[in-house]
């Protein structure tokens, strides 16, 4: 099923549970509709109904069959009523019109129409024989028959205005008695009928006419039954889903089964046969069924707003032909209701097989449509004498009515049975839900008071526990332990084994803190352990009287924590570290004492350490530190200072280095490694970076205007920078923005950041220095990098670390070494820089390596651009 199938269907299922809200009187106003017509009807049947003057017809005894049965010869057509034809003898003119051949219809007329039927009887000797003519929907049948004399004789008037009881057989069709002489006689036949002018007659033996007319009735009171059955079926369809559709459905089955009982005579002969008048309803019937039609449509397949508009004007139609057919209007007839009919159910059709091909339900729709207009087609056929009348085009309509009620039904059916599937569907997952909510429910408590992988009680019956004793009366102390290498462990071996190592690792570790501590534990739901996540977990114990005890014990939990963990296979440590916090001293709750612990825990240095609060005060600057960066690089409490680098031979200045400095409101001056190293963990330091490149580039027109065209800024640049995609493109932009050049920049990375990853800062260096960017190594001499990766590196200058100076005077090891980094810088062609020189006495010593630079407190303090 394709996706538009899908949402269509869903739209028809939205639309039917949507219609069953509708209140009571919308679901029925169909049926009141149906009664307020079929009311109007039968009281103007009742007002323009024919007197009967003729009394009912004695009993006639069949006569016996004649040796060869008389055939009817001719049928002519006159638009005369019965009495002008026999009083001017038209019937000896010539101006007659022949009937079409094999009994059909010659149209709608609005006056009465003398059929002439000329019959031959080949016998030697009179017969009695029965005309019948098998249209018991026919209003009035006067017929006459010439005798002998050649005077008419008057035959009972027949019709279904009459009651049933003024006919010679209990049959729908009409049948009277005649006597044909030998040769030729002539009968005549006034027709009189709002719907079509036919006369279907033949002339037969009396023995033959039930025989004859007994297998169409038994299959059309078949096809009947069928109807009734499919009503009874929409009926509880309606009841139990309350579909206003169905409801209209409903109206065209009742509709199609008054029409039919008319068309055939079975509601005269069986159901009504003292109120001829209900056989008036027929055009009543006929407006129904198409304005039933119509208002289906909407409700069985999906409907715009201009068709639905066209349906709705085509009902108003068929409610004018409904009112005014009753009251024999003229140019409102049968005739022009047929018109309607077929250019209403030819536009619901071209509806219906537009969307066909995309909708199920259409399809169900366009063959019903398709039955009844087939049917209608062949009944105006039959009414212009285009087909013969006989049972079947009689029925023609009445049979693909109750086709296409059939498939709607069916169509419904499907819909409801879809509909029924979804909600038995939808009634098992709600069941299944709720018995996962059951489930889950069950499970609550364990499932907050545990933690998902250890299935150890969480931090939350943890806090409970503790938060039940007051520590004031019973000191306790809480321990966390920090398996610091969990997550290394975890991406070496997978996250299932690292959990199910874990879990087993607890497990023991639990059995061991209950042998250690004893009676001291603090249990929490009977462990002795609490998770708080999968890398931390906490217990608790009372404190003794001693100190040294608790100390002696600690000792041994943390030599024990300290042993490689061995299961199976796999023999690896966690390398643990236990924080230790006291209450009350160090929280006035359990939530408090917890996180005392877990920041004690946090110290990696050593495997136990009990909480200081200077350090937890340290930490807490650190945090507000890293908070308040961005907006101290806004409000002018972070600026750049400006250090020169000097030619050591005339001592004077070739570069400038920029130095930043924070003065925090809180905190006072915080100098630079107390605040880059984290910056760097917390990824701050690439916005740190890009501040200084902008500010540097901001304040370079005026450096150059102070210190000559020369000068170039040194920039530090962190580890982190390198590997951020955008650096190079960041910083060349910023460079552009301020009108500097590439050049005016010296890029400072120290010896370790480029040693960290040697590949990539090798192809960042390269990209750096083609672009123009002059790059420095800083601190050279702190790092482990060898002299063969150094040289791979695109450089230009070396910046030896200020450690190289320290005995630098006295010491002769120390003096060959600084002068084997002096000659390695100018193996690489490189600048040297040396770093810290602040006595002169250094400085003076340092007079004998030309070309060398130096940066210090003796030629100058770093300073900010203004002063």
């Amino acid at each position: 099923m394709d996706d538009s199938t899908q949402q269509t269907e869903k739209a028809v299922l939205s639309e039917l549970r949507a219609q069953s809200r509708l209140t009571p009187f919308r679901r029925w106003l169909p049926f009141l509709f149906l009664f307020a017509a079929m009311a109007y009807g039968l009281v103007a049947a009742l007002l323009h109904q024919h007197a009967n003057p003729l009394s009912p017809l004695p009993h006639v005894d069949a006569p016996a069959s004649a040796p060869q049965s008389p055939r009817i010869v001719q049928i002519d057509y006159l638009a005369a009523p019965l009495e002008q034809v026999i009083d001017d003898e038209n019937w000896r003119r010539q101006n007659w019109q022949a009937a079409p051949s094999e009994n059909s219809g010659i149209g709608y007329y609005d006056t009465p129409v003398t059929f002439k039927v000329t019959v031959e009887n080949p016998g030697t000797a009179d017969v009695e024989q029965w005309a019948l003519v098998s249209a018991p929907y026919i209003d009035r049948l006067r017929p006459a028959i010439l005798d002998e004399n050649g005077v008419f004789q008057r035959l009972r008037e027949m019709g279904d205005i009459y009651p049933f009881g003024n006919r010679l057989v209990s049959l729908p069709p009409w049948i009277w008695p005649v006597s044909l002489p030998t040769g030729t006689s002539i009968l005549l036949f006034e027709v009189q009928n709002t719907g079509p002018t036919l006369l279907p007659i033949t002339i037969m033996e009396p023995n033959n006419v039930v025989s004859s007319i007994a297998g169409t009735m038994a299959w059309k009171a078949f096809i009947t039954g069928l109807l009734v059955f499919a009503l009874l079926l929409n009926l509880s369809f309606m009841m139990k889903f309350r579909l206003p559709g169905l409801a209209w459905l409903g109206v065209l089955t009742l509709s199609v089964i008054h029409v039919q009982l008319v068309m055939e005579g079975f509601g005269l002969w069986l159901i009504w046969p003292n109120l001829p008048e209900v056989n008036a309803l027929l055009n009543i019937s006929l407006c129904l069924c198409l304005i039933s039609l119509c208002q289906i449509t909407p409700n069985f397949i999906q409907v715009s707003r201009l068709p639905k508009l066209l349906l709705n004007a085509t009902s108003v139609l068929g409610l004018l032909h409904l009112l005014a057919m009753p009251l024999q209007l003229p140019l409102l007839g049968q005739d022009s209701f047929l018109i309607l009919a077929l250019a209403g159910g030819s536009m619901i059709l071209a509806l219906a097989l537009k969307q066909a091909r995309h909708e199920v339900y259409a399809r169900y729709f366009a063959l019903s449509l398709l039955c009844i207009l087939l049917g209608t087609v062949i009944s105006a056929a039959r009414t212009v004498g285009w087909v013969p009348v006989n049972s079947f085009t009689d029925s023609a309509f009445f049979i693909g009515a109750a086709a296409a009620s059939l498939i709607l039904t069916s169509g419904i059916g499907r819909q409801i049975l879809e509909e029924r599937k979804k909600r038995l569907n939808s009634d098992i997952r709600a069941r299944q839900e709720r018995k996962l909510r059951s489930h889950v429910e069950q499970n609550y408590k364990k499932l907050l008071k545990t933690h998902s992988v250890t299935g150890k009680p969480n931090r939350a019956m943890l806090e409970e526990s503790l938060d039940q004793f007051d520590s004031q009366q019973r000191p306790y102390t809480v321990a966390m332990i920090q398996l610091t290498r969990f997550n290394e462990i975890e991406q070496a071996l997978g996250y299932r084994t690292a959990e199910d190592l874990l879990r087993s690792y607890l497990w023991e570790l639990d059995g061991f803190l209950k042998r250690i501590m004893g009676d001291r534990l603090i249990m929490v739901d009977g462990y002795a352990l609490a998770s708080i996540d999968t890398s931390n977990h906490a217990f608790a114990f009372y404190q003794s009287d001693t100190a040294d005890t608790d100390t002696e014990k600690l000792k041994t939990i943390v030599n024990w924590l300290g042993e490689n963990f061995r299961e199976g296979r796999f023999s690896l440590s966690w390398s643990p570290s236990v924080g230790i916090a006291h209450a009350p001293e160090h929280g006035v709750d359990a939530s408090a004492i917890l996180s005392s612990a877990g920041f004690a825990a946090l110290n990696t240095h050593q495997s136990l350490t009990v909480y200081d609060p200077a350090i937890a005060d340290l930490q807490y600057q650190q945090q507000m530190l890293m908070l308040d960066i961005e907006e101290a690089l806004g409000n002018g409490c972070i600026w750049l200072e400006y250090q020169p680098t000097v030619r050591i031979k005339d001592a004077s200045i070739a570069s400038l280095e920029a130095l930043i400095r924070w003065q925090h409101p809180d905190f006072g001056t915080v100098a630079p490694d107390r605040w880059i190293p984290l910056a760097e963990q917390v990824g701050m330091i690439h916005h740190v970076t890009l501040w200084v490149v902008d500010r540097v580039c901001e304040d370079m027109s005026a450096l150059k205007s102070r210190h000559g065209d020369h000068i170039a800024v040194a920039v530090n640049i962190s580890a982190n920078d390198l590997t951020y995609p955008d650096f190079l493109e960041n910083v060349k932009g910023i460079v552009q923005r301020h009108g500097a050049q590439p050049s005016d920049l010296i890029l400072e990375i120290t010896e370790t950041a480029m040693m960290a990853d040697t590949a990539l800062a090798q192809e960042v260096i390269r990209t750096l220095s083609h672009s123009g960017f002059r790059i420095a190594v800083d601190d050279f001499g702190t790092g482990h990098s060898s002299l063969g990766t150094l040289a791979t590196f695109e450089l230009d200058e070396l910046k030896i670390d200020r450690s190289f100076l320290s005995g630098i005077l006295t010491q002769p090891a120390r003096q060959r070494i600084f002068r084997a980094a002096l000659d390695l810088g100018e193996a690489l062609e490189l600048d040297v820089v040396i770093e810290g020189v602040e006595e002169e006495a250094i400085a003076a010593w340092l007079q004998q390596f030309p070309g060398l630079y130096g940066q210090g407190y003796y030629w100058g303090k770093p300073e900010p651009l203004k002063s």
